[in-house]
């Protein structure tokens, strides 16, 4: 116990310490690679090669925000708004290499067919905001380069027609969220509407899940049931967990949700709002 005890006391100081940043991606499988740097700016997106792109909608609020993705993917892409920094993401999965579960229409996806390289490709697209929907107050907003959440909650785009906060605190969560296991280098995951007596369907399956660490969001993770096939040669921005993994991160979950996984797969993502996502260790909360 006094080893225990000293060894936590000697760690305090690494694991307590949030450094903002910005990445995406968990990999359980390459560990050293797990975690992708995200472009903070408009130049840093510029200087990554990004490309600026035109938006193919906008929740109400938050229409003047740019968006950058990857001149050859834009399965992952950034928004930008009028201070020139990280204001959302955009999360797109190409509809002929997914087959969906459930309806995607329903679950709040929008339909968009951008031109990629020459090629038109159609995705299933949806977004989160990190700024308020207010333009004065993301204009005024100070120091705007040392802070990715820049309101009091993330706005993500829910079900059909929907839209849903989620707490910069887990204090002031709304209670719709459940709280479900706390995992190494993720944080404590809240599910929406998650329980064991949950039915599934395409208006309960809610995409986005909050994790927190020592009570401050340090991620949402992005979850649409279905599989994703990835062609040969094709970079994979997405996490594909199997049942055992979905059991164990949310062990209040329904069997419905369970069976869905193993037969039909789950299509995952995680963006992150710290710089050292493996300095998350649960110890703390």
């Amino acid at each position: 116990m006094i080893r225990t005890l000293a060894l936590v006391c000697l760690l305090v100081p690494f694991i307590g310490a949030f450094e903002v940043g910005f990445k995406r991606r968990f990999d359980a499988v390459n560990l050293f690679n797990a975690f992708k740097d995200v472009p903070r700016s408009n130049a840093s997106a510029a200087k990554d090669k990004w490309v600026n792109v035109e938006r193919p909608y906008s929740a109400e609020g938050f229409e003047p925000l740019q968006m950058w993705c990857p001149a050859d993917d834009y399965s992952f892409c950034i928004l930008t708004d009028e201070t020139s920094y990280a204001a959302g993401v955009q999360i797109s999965v190409r509809v002929d290499a997914f087959t969906p579960v459930y309806d995607m229409d329903d679950l709040g996806f929008k339909n968009w067919e951008p031109e990629v390289n020459g090629e038109t490709i159609a995705y299933y697209t949806k977004a989160e905001y990190f700024v308020a929907p207010d333009a004065e107050t993301r204009i005024n907003y100070p120091d705007p380069d040392k802070n990715i959440i820049r309101n009091d909650y993330v706005t993500v785009e829910g079900f059909k027609d929907q839209v849903v906060k989620i707490a910069k605190y887990a204090k002031d969560l709304d209670t719709v969220f459940t709280k479900q296991a706390c995992f190494l280098w993720m944080g404590l995951h809240y599910y929406y509407n998650m329980s064991e007596e949950l039915e599934c369907s395409s208006t309960t399956m809610f995409t986005w899940f909050p994790l927190y660490d020592g009570g401050e969001l340090n991620a949402i993770g992005f979850m649409v049931p279905g599989t994703l096939t990835v062609g040969r040669g094709q970079a994979d921005n997405f996490e594909h967990p199997p049942e055992t993994a979905v059991k164990l991160i949310v062990p209040r979950g329904p069997q419905c949700m369970y069976d869905d996984v193993g037969e039909n797969g789950v299509t995952t993502m995680h963006v992150y709002f710290t710089e050292h996502p493996r300095r998350i260790t649960c110890l703390f909360g």
